[in-house]
């Protein structure tokens, strides 16, 4: 996503492009992208995440099947599984957000760059 008309803040050495791009940077439509770029990435990464482990999540579904005394247990079994998949969403949306959203101007058409980004040629 690195583009000529779209530096890095840490590659900018120039004192007045450094503010030129700060004062763009802090502006409200970037921040309302930046807001826009998590929500998407969030999603994105929640998605991809029931997808690879939607055993999982049909556990519970099917411990309704199973005795009333044993739903305790598969439910307390079902607690690590969750907190593994949540810390993993959080680690992605991180990752994703600091190499494709963080110090870069996003520009119109961002949205499709973060869903799909080795399909942008940018």
């Amino acid at each position: 996503m690195s583009t000529p008309t779209s530096k890095r803040l840490a590659d900018i050495r120039n004192d007045l492009e450094r503010g030129v791009f700060l004062s763009v940077y802090n502006s409200r439509p970037q921040r309302i992208r930046r807001l826009i770029a998590r929500i998407i990435l969030a999603i994105k990464h929640g998605l991809r995440g029931t997808l690879f482990s939607w055993p999982l999540y049909l556990l519970p579904l099917a411990a309704w099947s199973l005795k009333a005394a044993y739903l305790p247990v598969i439910l307390l079994l079902l607690l690590p599984g969750v907190y593994i998949s949540g810390v993993i969403l959080i680690r992605g949306v991180r990752e994703d957000y600091n190499h494709y959203v963080e110090g870069f101007l996003l520009q119109p058409g961002f949205p499709g760059r973060l869903l799909f980004p080795g399909n942008f040629v940018t």
